[in-house]
């Protein structure tokens, strides 16, 4: 194969890193158009995948408390064992299907796993500045409202 032929194009510039890197002003995120070329733009970057990594955690513990919500409100009505004497748990109730519940819930799941897969993304460039802003979002959305699980609310 000769590099110099038309219509020849290297594939070393497209292939994918394998060990991070630490050049910031030459990573390009999401699209061709999106790469910074300054300082500024780089920590205009950084700031949004740090946000956005704070929303995906305020948003997964928001989706908790709603299910919680949503089980409570609509839940189906138990089996009553021994006469009524045995008290059922909530973890024994069947949440009946209900557009009202399941089309907000299908909505936010899917945008909450849409902005985990742009964060994925984020960090498979490799790039080490962007790799530590989801991290520092992710801890940040962690201490704003990480006290919020599927475990406080019976999930």
């Amino acid at each position: 194969m000769n590099e110099s032929s038309p219509g020849m194009t290297s594939t070393a510039s497209t292939s994918m890193q394998m060990a991070f890197n630490t050049e910031n002003l030459s990573t390009m995120l999401y699209s061709t158009s999106w790469m910074p070329t300054s300082t500024g733009g780089y920590v205009g970057t950084w700031f949004f995948l740090f946000f956005l990594a704070v929303i995906w955690r305020a948003m997964s513990a928001k989706i908790a408390k709603l299910d919680a919500s949503w089980a409570a409100r609509n839940a189906g009505y138990p089996i009553l064992i021994n006469g009524g004497q045995d008290e059922p748990s909530r973890q024994n109730l069947i949440q009946t299907w209900r557009l009202s519940v399941n089309l907000p819930r299908a909505v936010f799941r899917m945008v909450n796993q849409g902005i985990a897969y742009l964060l994925m993304i984020a960090v498979m460039t490799m790039n080490v500045g962007f790799f530590f802003a989801v991290l520092v979002g992710y801890f940040v959305g962690e201490l704003i409202s990480g006290r919020v699980s599927r475990a406080d609310y019976g999930g």
